[in-house]
Protein backbone atom coordinates (compact mmCIF):
# COMPACT_ATOMS: atom_id res chain seq x y z
CA UNK A 1 0.00 0.00 0.00
CA UNK A 2 1.22 3.74 -0.67
CA UNK A 3 1.25 6.32 1.22
CA UNK A 4 -0.28 9.85 2.16
CA UNK A 5 0.55 12.70 4.30
CA UNK A 6 -1.75 13.06 7.21
CA UNK A 7 -3.95 16.26 8.19
CA UNK A 8 -2.44 18.66 10.61
CA UNK A 9 -4.07 17.34 13.84
CA UNK A 10 -5.89 20.10 16.16
CA UNK A 11 -3.27 21.34 18.44
CA UNK A 12 -4.31 21.10 22.56
CA UNK A 13 -3.24 23.78 24.58
CA UNK A 14 -1.36 23.29 27.70
CA UNK A 15 -3.30 21.68 30.29
CA UNK A 16 -1.10 21.04 33.53
CA UNK A 17 -0.38 17.70 34.49
CA UNK A 18 -3.91 15.82 34.42
CA UNK A 19 -4.88 14.43 31.01
CA UNK A 20 -8.09 13.29 33.15
CA UNK A 21 -9.65 15.74 35.31
CA UNK A 22 -13.28 14.41 36.96
CA UNK A 23 -14.81 16.35 39.80
CA UNK A 24 -17.85 15.95 41.58
CA UNK A 25 -19.52 14.15 38.83
CA UNK A 26 -23.32 12.62 39.15
CA UNK A 27 -25.47 10.86 36.32
CA UNK A 28 -28.14 9.09 35.91
CA UNK A 29 -29.99 8.21 32.74
CA UNK A 30 -33.46 8.69 34.33
CA UNK A 31 -35.22 11.31 31.80
CA UNK A 32 -38.75 13.60 32.11
CA UNK A 33 -40.38 13.22 29.25
CA UNK A 34 -44.00 14.30 30.09
CA UNK A 35 -43.67 17.67 28.78
CA UNK A 36 -42.04 16.30 25.97
CA UNK A 37 -38.15 16.74 26.80
CA UNK A 38 -35.55 14.47 27.36
CA UNK A 39 -33.64 16.14 30.55
CA UNK A 40 -32.05 14.29 33.99
CA UNK A 41 -34.31 14.63 36.83
CA UNK A 42 -31.78 16.46 39.60
CA UNK A 43 -33.84 15.31 42.37
CA UNK A 44 -33.39 11.41 41.18
CA UNK A 45 -31.72 9.32 43.54
CA UNK A 46 -31.17 6.23 41.73
CA UNK A 47 -27.81 7.67 40.20
CA UNK A 48 -25.67 5.39 38.07
CA UNK A 49 -22.54 7.48 39.44
CA UNK A 50 -22.47 9.66 42.57
CA UNK A 51 -20.11 12.28 43.20
CA UNK A 52 -17.29 11.15 41.32
CA UNK A 53 -13.40 12.55 42.25
CA UNK A 54 -10.81 11.70 39.20
CA UNK A 55 -7.72 12.64 38.52
CA UNK A 56 -4.88 10.73 36.07
CA UNK A 57 -1.69 11.80 35.42
CA UNK A 58 -0.13 12.36 31.49
CA UNK A 59 0.91 8.94 30.83
CA UNK A 60 -0.76 7.07 33.56
CA UNK A 61 -2.27 3.40 33.12
CA UNK A 62 -5.10 3.28 35.17
CA UNK A 63 -7.83 -0.34 35.57
CA UNK A 64 -11.12 0.41 36.07
CA UNK A 65 -12.62 -2.06 38.71
CA UNK A 66 -15.85 -2.92 39.53
CA UNK A 67 -19.01 -5.29 39.30
CA UNK A 68 -21.36 -5.71 36.91
CA UNK A 69 -23.58 -2.55 36.59
CA UNK A 70 -21.36 -0.65 38.70
CA UNK A 71 -21.12 2.08 36.26
CA UNK A 72 -17.71 1.82 34.63
CA UNK A 73 -19.06 1.53 31.25
CA UNK A 74 -21.00 4.65 31.65
CA UNK A 75 -18.17 6.30 33.58
CA UNK A 76 -15.92 5.45 30.04
CA UNK A 77 -18.77 7.29 27.69
CA UNK A 78 -18.83 9.98 29.70
CA UNK A 79 -15.11 10.67 29.14
CA UNK A 80 -15.48 9.54 25.54
CA UNK A 81 -18.13 12.14 25.29
CA UNK A 82 -20.58 10.08 24.45
CA UNK A 83 -23.15 11.23 27.13
CA UNK A 84 -23.84 14.59 28.45
CA UNK A 85 -23.57 15.48 31.66
CA UNK A 86 -24.81 18.15 34.13
CA UNK A 87 -23.12 21.11 34.13
CA UNK A 88 -20.82 20.04 30.71
CA UNK A 89 -19.93 23.87 30.39
CA UNK A 90 -18.22 24.31 33.81
CA UNK A 91 -14.87 25.58 34.18
CA UNK A 92 -12.09 24.33 36.24
CA UNK A 93 -12.85 26.04 38.90
CA UNK A 94 -16.55 25.02 39.41
CA UNK A 95 -17.95 22.31 41.44
CA UNK A 96 -18.80 19.55 38.90
CA UNK A 97 -16.66 19.12 35.74
CA UNK A 98 -15.36 16.45 33.01
CA UNK A 99 -12.61 17.36 31.29
CA UNK A 100 -10.08 15.69 28.93
CA UNK A 101 -6.83 17.33 28.12
CA UNK A 102 -8.04 20.37 29.41
CA UNK A 103 -11.36 20.11 27.34
CA UNK A 104 -14.81 19.93 28.05
CA UNK A 105 -15.01 15.87 26.97
CA UNK A 106 -18.33 16.33 25.52
CA UNK A 107 -18.16 19.54 23.46
CA UNK A 108 -14.74 20.14 22.01
CA UNK A 109 -14.76 18.15 19.16
CA UNK A 110 -10.90 18.61 19.00
CA UNK A 111 -10.96 15.72 21.35
CA UNK A 112 -12.20 13.59 18.60
CA UNK A 113 -8.58 13.65 17.14
CA UNK A 114 -6.73 12.55 19.81
CA UNK A 115 -9.30 10.56 21.99
CA UNK A 116 -10.12 6.87 20.90
CA UNK A 117 -12.73 5.23 22.65
CA UNK A 118 -13.42 1.41 21.88
CA UNK A 119 -16.00 -1.28 23.31
CA UNK A 120 -17.60 -4.39 22.34
CA UNK A 121 -20.55 -2.76 20.45
CA UNK A 122 -18.34 -1.96 17.13
CA UNK A 123 -19.46 -3.43 14.19
CA UNK A 124 -22.90 -4.53 15.23
CA UNK A 125 -26.50 -3.02 14.52
CA UNK A 126 -29.92 -4.02 16.20
CA UNK A 127 -32.18 -6.49 13.95
CA UNK A 128 -36.16 -6.38 14.43
CA UNK A 129 -37.22 -9.64 15.47
CA UNK A 130 -33.54 -10.67 15.75
CA UNK A 131 -31.64 -8.66 18.60
CA UNK A 132 -29.28 -6.24 19.23
CA UNK A 133 -25.60 -6.80 19.03
CA UNK A 134 -26.08 -8.71 15.48
CA UNK A 135 -22.56 -8.51 13.71
CA UNK A 136 -22.95 -6.44 10.48
CA UNK A 137 -22.06 -9.27 7.41
CA UNK A 138 -21.18 -6.87 5.04
CA UNK A 139 -18.81 -8.33 2.33
CA UNK A 140 -15.41 -5.68 2.77
CA UNK A 141 -11.71 -6.13 2.38
CA UNK A 142 -9.84 -4.53 5.76
CA UNK A 143 -7.80 -2.69 3.46
CA UNK A 144 -10.53 -0.80 2.32
CA UNK A 145 -11.81 0.06 5.87
CA UNK A 146 -10.72 3.33 6.73
CA UNK A 147 -8.23 3.32 3.81
CA UNK A 148 -7.42 7.08 3.93
CA UNK A 149 -6.38 6.73 7.58
CA UNK A 150 -4.48 3.52 6.84
CA UNK A 151 -2.29 5.61 4.50
CA UNK A 152 -2.18 8.74 6.71
CA UNK A 153 0.08 6.32 8.90
CA UNK A 154 1.98 3.50 7.32
CA UNK A 155 4.25 2.68 9.69
CA UNK A 156 2.13 2.66 12.52
CA UNK A 157 -0.19 0.46 10.36
CA UNK A 158 2.46 -1.87 9.31
CA UNK A 159 3.42 -2.11 13.14
CA UNK A 160 -0.33 -2.71 14.16
CA UNK A 161 -1.29 -5.76 11.62
CA UNK A 162 1.81 -7.38 12.41
CA UNK A 163 1.60 -7.25 15.81
CA UNK A 164 -2.64 -7.94 15.71
CA UNK A 165 -1.76 -10.69 13.31
CA UNK A 166 -4.37 -9.04 10.40
CA UNK A 167 -4.26 -9.99 6.33
CA UNK A 168 -5.36 -7.12 4.97
CA UNK A 169 -7.18 -9.69 2.35
CA UNK A 170 -9.50 -10.55 5.10
CA UNK A 171 -12.89 -9.99 4.38
CA UNK A 172 -15.53 -9.01 7.68
CA UNK A 173 -18.08 -11.65 6.65
CA UNK A 174 -16.34 -14.19 7.13
CA UNK A 175 -14.43 -13.64 10.24
CA UNK A 176 -14.58 -15.06 13.78
CA UNK A 177 -15.54 -13.25 16.92
CA UNK A 178 -11.87 -12.60 17.82
CA UNK A 179 -10.75 -11.58 14.72
CA UNK A 180 -13.49 -9.09 13.99
CA UNK A 181 -12.00 -7.69 17.67
CA UNK A 182 -8.60 -7.30 16.19
CA UNK A 183 -9.69 -5.32 13.31
CA UNK A 184 -11.55 -2.63 15.78
CA UNK A 185 -8.38 -2.43 17.41
CA UNK A 186 -6.67 -2.37 14.49
CA UNK A 187 -8.77 0.39 13.10
CA UNK A 188 -8.93 2.27 16.33
CA UNK A 189 -5.52 2.44 16.99
CA UNK A 190 -4.18 3.76 13.39
CA UNK A 191 -4.24 7.33 14.66
CA UNK A 192 -2.04 8.26 17.37
CA UNK A 193 -3.57 9.44 20.58
CA UNK A 194 -3.41 11.12 23.77
CA UNK A 195 -5.75 9.29 25.45
CA UNK A 196 -7.33 5.92 24.84
CA UNK A 197 -10.55 4.69 26.78
CA UNK A 198 -11.05 0.75 26.19
CA UNK A 199 -13.99 -0.88 27.36
CA UNK A 200 -13.39 -5.35 27.59
CA UNK A 201 -12.12 -5.00 24.10
CA UNK A 202 -9.98 -7.74 25.12
CA UNK A 203 -12.54 -10.38 25.84
CA UNK A 204 -12.32 -12.62 22.43
CA UNK A 205 -8.97 -12.63 22.34
CA UNK A 206 -6.34 -15.17 22.71
CA UNK A 207 -3.74 -14.59 25.01
CA UNK A 208 -1.02 -14.50 22.88
CA UNK A 209 -2.66 -11.10 20.72
CA UNK A 210 -3.55 -10.31 24.18
CA UNK A 211 0.07 -9.92 25.92
CA UNK A 212 0.79 -8.46 22.52
CA UNK A 213 -1.52 -5.58 22.95
CA UNK A 214 -0.64 -4.49 26.54
CA UNK A 215 3.01 -4.67 25.79
CA UNK A 216 2.21 -2.35 22.79
CA UNK A 217 0.01 0.07 25.38
CA UNK A 218 2.56 -0.20 27.52
CA UNK A 219 5.17 1.14 24.94
CA UNK A 220 2.41 3.55 23.68
CA UNK A 221 2.17 5.06 27.49
CA UNK A 222 6.16 5.14 28.25
CA UNK A 223 7.06 6.59 24.69
CA UNK A 224 4.36 8.66 23.69
CA UNK A 225 2.85 9.39 26.50
CA UNK A 226 -0.41 8.11 26.45
CA UNK A 227 -2.74 8.28 29.05
CA UNK A 228 -4.45 4.81 29.16
CA UNK A 229 -7.95 3.83 31.00
CA UNK A 230 -8.98 0.01 30.80
CA UNK A 231 -12.20 -1.56 32.19
CA UNK A 232 -11.99 -5.59 32.51
CA UNK A 233 -12.65 -8.67 34.16
CA UNK A 234 -9.80 -10.50 33.39
CA UNK A 235 -6.43 -9.72 34.93
CA UNK A 236 -4.19 -11.90 33.70
CA UNK A 237 -0.88 -10.41 32.60
CA UNK A 238 -2.26 -7.12 34.59
CA UNK A 239 0.21 -7.28 38.47
CA UNK A 240 2.39 -5.00 36.79
CA UNK A 241 0.77 -2.91 33.75
CA UNK A 242 -1.10 -0.54 35.71
CA UNK A 243 0.32 2.57 37.29
CA UNK A 244 -3.08 3.58 38.55
CA UNK A 245 -6.50 1.70 39.82
CA UNK A 246 -9.63 2.99 40.29
CA UNK A 247 -12.32 1.12 41.87
CA UNK A 248 -16.00 1.73 41.39
CA UNK A 249 -18.22 0.47 44.65
CA UNK A 250 -22.27 -1.29 43.74
CA UNK A 251 -23.27 2.12 44.60
CA UNK A 252 -21.86 4.27 41.75
CA UNK A 253 -19.05 5.92 44.05
CA UNK A 254 -15.38 5.68 44.12
CA UNK A 255 -14.14 2.61 46.73
CA UNK A 256 -11.02 3.95 46.17
CA UNK A 257 -8.23 4.87 43.73
CA UNK A 258 -4.52 6.01 43.76
CA UNK A 259 -1.13 4.69 42.19
CA UNK A 260 -0.97 1.33 42.76
CA UNK A 261 2.15 1.67 45.19
CA UNK A 262 0.21 3.68 47.81
CA UNK A 263 -2.50 0.07 47.67
CA UNK A 264 -1.60 -1.61 51.04
CA UNK A 265 -3.00 -4.73 50.17
CA UNK A 266 -1.37 -4.72 46.67
CA UNK A 267 2.18 -4.71 48.67
CA UNK A 268 1.64 -7.17 50.29
CA UNK A 269 0.89 -9.46 48.27
CA UNK A 270 3.67 -8.31 45.92
CA UNK A 271 5.66 -8.81 49.09
CA UNK A 272 4.28 -12.78 49.40
CA UNK A 273 5.15 -13.14 45.41
CA UNK A 274 1.28 -13.62 45.50
CA UNK A 275 1.20 -15.56 41.66
CA UNK A 276 -2.55 -13.25 40.64
CA UNK A 277 -1.97 -10.09 42.69
CA UNK A 278 -4.35 -7.98 40.58
CA UNK A 279 -7.31 -10.93 40.26
CA UNK A 280 -6.67 -11.33 44.66
CA UNK A 281 -7.34 -7.25 44.85
CA UNK A 282 -10.20 -7.21 42.87
CA UNK A 283 -11.78 -10.12 44.34
CA UNK A 284 -11.08 -8.78 47.75
CA UNK A 285 -13.27 -5.89 46.98
CA UNK A 286 -15.85 -7.58 44.88
CA UNK A 287 -16.24 -10.39 47.31
CA UNK A 288 -17.07 -7.84 50.37
CA UNK A 289 -19.76 -6.36 48.18
CA UNK A 290 -21.33 -9.63 47.38
CA UNK A 291 -21.22 -10.62 50.63
CA UNK A 292 -22.80 -7.51 52.27
CA UNK A 293 -25.60 -7.81 49.50
CA UNK A 294 -26.41 -11.62 50.49
CA UNK A 295 -25.93 -10.28 54.18
CA UNK A 296 -29.10 -7.64 53.64
CA UNK A 297 -31.15 -9.99 51.05
CA UNK A 298 -30.19 -7.80 48.29
CA UNK A 299 -30.50 -8.52 44.51
CA UNK A 300 -28.20 -6.72 41.93
CA UNK A 301 -29.95 -3.93 40.36
CA UNK A 302 -30.45 -4.27 36.39
CA UNK A 303 -28.03 -1.86 35.14
CA UNK A 304 -28.14 -2.50 31.41
CA UNK A 305 -26.73 0.06 28.64
CA UNK A 306 -29.96 2.69 29.62
CA UNK A 307 -29.21 4.88 26.59
CA UNK A 308 -30.36 2.00 24.25
CA UNK A 309 -33.40 0.69 25.66
CA UNK A 310 -35.80 3.69 25.20
CA UNK A 311 -39.17 3.29 23.97
CA UNK A 312 -38.39 2.98 20.04
CA UNK A 313 -42.14 4.99 19.71
CA UNK A 314 -41.43 7.50 21.51
CA UNK A 315 -39.75 10.14 19.75
CA UNK A 316 -38.82 12.62 22.87
CA UNK A 317 -36.34 9.06 23.53
CA UNK A 318 -35.02 8.84 20.29
CA UNK A 319 -37.59 6.83 18.46
CA UNK A 320 -36.85 5.21 14.80
CA UNK A 321 -40.44 3.38 14.18
CA UNK A 322 -43.07 4.59 12.59
CA UNK A 323 -45.82 6.55 14.97
CA UNK A 324 -42.75 7.91 16.80
CA UNK A 325 -44.30 11.58 16.62
CA UNK A 326 -47.76 10.53 18.02
CA UNK A 327 -48.88 12.80 20.53
CA UNK A 328 -50.67 11.03 23.62
CA UNK A 329 -54.44 11.67 21.84
CA UNK A 330 -52.92 9.85 18.76
CA UNK A 331 -51.48 7.19 21.02
CA UNK A 332 -54.93 6.76 23.05
CA UNK A 333 -56.98 6.58 19.85
CA UNK A 334 -54.93 3.58 18.66
CA UNK A 335 -55.32 1.89 21.96
CA UNK A 336 -58.77 2.12 21.42
CA UNK A 337 -58.91 1.19 17.86
CA UNK A 338 -56.52 -1.93 18.55
CA UNK A 339 -57.63 -5.08 16.38
CA UNK A 340 -58.63 -3.36 13.34
CA UNK A 341 -57.41 -4.60 10.30
CA UNK A 342 -55.79 -1.67 9.16
CA UNK A 343 -53.74 -1.69 12.52
CA UNK A 344 -52.91 -5.43 12.01
CA UNK A 345 -52.03 -5.55 8.53
CA UNK A 346 -51.32 -1.47 7.52
CA UNK A 347 -53.05 0.67 5.16
CA UNK A 348 -50.94 -0.93 2.15
CA UNK A 349 -52.21 -4.36 2.99
CA UNK A 350 -55.58 -4.21 3.87
CA UNK A 351 -56.15 -1.96 -0.22
CA UNK A 352 -53.61 -5.31 -1.61
CA UNK A 353 -56.50 -7.49 0.23
CA UNK A 354 -59.15 -5.26 -1.17
CA UNK A 355 -57.69 -5.46 -5.19
CA UNK A 356 -57.72 -9.28 -4.76
CA UNK A 357 -60.96 -9.13 -3.56
CA UNK A 358 -62.18 -7.64 -6.32
CA UNK A 359 -60.51 -9.30 -9.27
Amino acid sequence: MSSITPKPLPTIPDYGENAVAVKNLTFSYNVDTSAGSSIMDPNDTNHVLKDLNLELATGSRCLLIGANGSGKSTLLRILAGRHLTKNSHAATNSTSYCRILGMNSFHDTRLNFHRAYLDCDWGTRTVAFVGSAVPLMADIPVHSMMEKLQLSYPERRDELLDMLGIDLNWRMHQLSDGQRRRVQLFLGLIRPFKILLLDEVTTSLDVCVRQDLLRWLTKESDERGATIVYATHIFDGLDEWATDLYYLNNNGQCGWQGKMGDLDFYQKLKAENHPAKMLAVAENWLRRELDEMRLERKKERAQGDHNKQGDVTDHTQGGYTSGRLQTDDERAEKARRQGRLSDMMGNSGVMDKVRRVGN
